[in-house]
This record gives structure tokens, sequence and C-alpha cells, in this order.
């Protein structure tokens, strides 16, 4: 990573400072009480507030993210983003919102803007993460890969999803070997991992190989009700001619969020059913 001004540490730094100053001039110089720092400094952060007020509004989402309250945080950050914020995680929330909802060239456009102003390694490999999901829904499927790739060598660690993720884009490349290869890698480092499970149940699908499919997507829905393993389930069982039990599982998968990262779309589980019914 390029070396980059820490925005937020410098301000650290500065209100540190001046903390310290209002302790001396206020406490030593001016003979105050010690409590009359506290008034000053909270004058102090509402001038900040004002001044910095789109990186306060990405403060804002960033807290009501944090307690899980998503639609509020994403109000404040579509308002921080609005306003030309340099919150690092303002940016990458917001953007992963649009990428979710399959807006993969807006949201890459604030993922290398996020990327402009991060000093941290661990969102480093967020960003980068992202942006390969990015070129993935674009199409881009070659650059999705070299993107990881380029992670990959820089780091001796990237992520389970990073290896996750990189195994499904050489599924999609038919490169099957080395989709396990990568897959197996994220379930090396989370076994619990239930994308990496199905990720296997979609790699054995497309060998032909049902039995080991169906134990994988198992395994994937023991660990979370995902949609693309539910529905494979339900294509399986309609193989083998077990319709009610594909519908039962077509209906579950319907319940679970479906975003443009899913391999399977609302659509299609739709008309398998139509089919059914």
């Amino acid at each position: 990573m390029d070396k980059k001004i820490n925005l937020p540490k410098y301000w650290r730094y500065f209100t540190l400072g001046f903390l310290m100053l209002c302790w001396i001039v206020l406490v030593f110089i001016m003979d105050k009480p010690e409590w009359t720092i506290i008034p000053a400094f909270i004058v102090y952060l509402l001038i900040n507030a004002l001044v910095f007020r789109s990186y306060t509004l990405g403060v804002i989402g960033n807290y009501w993210y944090t307690i899980r309250h998503f639609e509020k945080a994403y109000k404040y950050f579509e308002k921080a983003v609005k306003s030309g914020t340099h919150h690092v995680k303002a940016l990458y929330l917001y953007a992963l919102r649009l990428l979710q909802d399959g807006n993969g060239r807006e949201a890459l456009k604030y993922f290398e803007l996020a990327e402009k102003y991060n000093c941290g390694i661990l969102m480093e490999k967020y960003i980068t993460v992202s942006k390969s999901s990015c070129y993935w829904i674009m199409g881009e499927i070659d650059k999705a890969i070299s993107l990881l790739e380029g992670l990959m060598e820089k780091f001796s660690y990237i992520s389970t999803d990073a290896y996750t993720t990189l195994g499904y884009l050489y599924f999609l490349k038919d490169n099957l070997e080395k989709a396990e290869k990568y897959t197996n890698k994220a379930i090396e480092d989370s076994e619990d991992h239930a994308p990496a499970w199905d990720n296997l149940g979609q790699i054995y699908y497309k060998k032909g190989k049902t039995d080991k499919a169906k134990e994988y997507f198992e395994k994937a829905l023991s660990y979370k009700e995902i949609a693309d393993s539910l529905y494979f389930m339900g294509r399986i069982r309609e193989d083998e001619g077990k319709e009610k039990e594909a519908e039962e599982y077509y209906e579950r998968a319907l319940k679970c969020s479906i975003s443009a990262l899913n391999t399977v779309t609302e659509e299609e589980i739709k008309n398998r059913l139509k089919t059914l019914k």
C-alpha cells in the first residue's frame, strides 16, 4: 500500500495537543478549576463536527451500523458520501450496499475512493475483495481474478471470503481444479464458512457428481440457510423426481436474502417453482 496521510491519526494527535493546551492555559495560567476543560472540549468537538461535517456524518452512520440499525446507518452514509466524506468505512459500506444491489460500476467508484483514503491493512484487503466482486458482476472475470491473486502475492494471508470468491471466479472460468483448490483453502481457514461448502457443491454439481454435490450443499445448509445451496438442492430433488421436496427447497430459498452476489436470482427460483406448480 502506498504511503498515505492518515487523517484520523493526525486529528487524534491534534485533539490530544488541544487538551494539553487547554489544561495548561485554563488550570496553570488562568488558575481555573480542572472541570472547565470539559466545556472547552465540548465546544471544540462541536466546532469539529461543523467544520468536518461530511466526516461526522460517516461517524454517526458507523455508530448506527455498529448497533445494527442498518437502514438508519445507510441514510447517514449516503449523506456523508454526497457531502464528499473521507470516512473510509462510510465509503466502503455505502459501496457495499450498491454492490449487493447489482450496481457494480457505481460501487467500484466508491471503493476506489475509499482505497484512496484508506491507511489500514485489513480494510485494504476488504476493499480489494469487494472491488474484485464489482468486476465479477460487471462480467470482467479475469480482472477480478487478477486483483485477488495480486492480493495473495502481497500478503501471506488474505481472508476466508477472498479464497471463497477466488474459488468461485475460477469456477466461472471452468477451471474446476483451481476452483476446488481455493475453496478448500477457505474451508481450511474457516470450516463453518457456508459459502465455501456451497462452492464445492456447485463444483461437483457441474462435474455431474450429484451425490457428492448434495453432501456439500447439505453441509453448507447445516451452517447457514443460503439461497444458492437451497436452489441447487431443489434442482437435485427435481432430477430425482421428488418434486414436492424440490418445491420446499425453492420456497425456503425465496425466504433468504438474495443479492447480486448470489449465484442464483430470485427470478430463477420463482421460475423453477412455476414449472413445478
